[in-house]
């Protein structure tokens, strides 16, 4: 499947997260860490009050052995985190942009994609920054329906 990517303008963004680590050789369990993650942060929401403003989100930080991942939804700018959960703030950024629709399992050919084309485009995506994905479908969607806004900024122009 060949994605379509484009490079946009992304606004900052507030949301409430739960943190936690995966090393490369985890990357296929990764699902069930998530699923976790994301009852967790609802939980926690559900009894603080609040009601998130966006789809659920995350957020992967590279390290030399996996990523760092923030996985929780995103919440209104003035969010104050209740025990147990964080605040994370992305700032505005540049960045290559594609959707996938389809199981997650095939979410690596739209990292390829963003790769390939942002850097046949001239703006490359930066490697070691964060990248992340929102989720735009509910439990129990069809995978060939299942809808992730991919997000991975860019280098500066030249």
């Amino acid at each position: 499947m060949q994605h379509e990517v484009e490079i946009v303008r992304v606004p900052a963004s507030t949301a409430a997260v739960i943190r936690f680590h995966v090393t490369h050789d985890e990357l296929p369990r990764i699902g069930e860490r998530m699923e976790q993650a994301f009852a967790s942060v609802m939980t926690r929401l559900g009894e603080a009050k609040v009601i998130p403003n966006g789809p659920a989100v995350a957020v992967y930080e590279p390290t030399a052995d996996g990523f760092d991942v923030a996985t929780g939804f995103h919440v209104a700018p003035e969010f104050v985190a209740p025990q147990g959960l964080e605040r994370l703030d992305l700032s505005a950024a540049e960045a290559a942009h594609t959707t996938h629709l389809g199981p997650y399992e095939e979410l690596t050919t739209a990292y390829a994609d963003l790769q390939e084309q942002a850097g046949r485009i001239g703006r490359p995506v930066a490697w070691g920054q964060p990248m992340w994905e929102e989720y735009w479908s509910e439990p129990g969607t069809p995978e060939d329906e299942t809808r992730t806004e991919i997000y991975w900024p860019v280098a500066a122009s030249a």
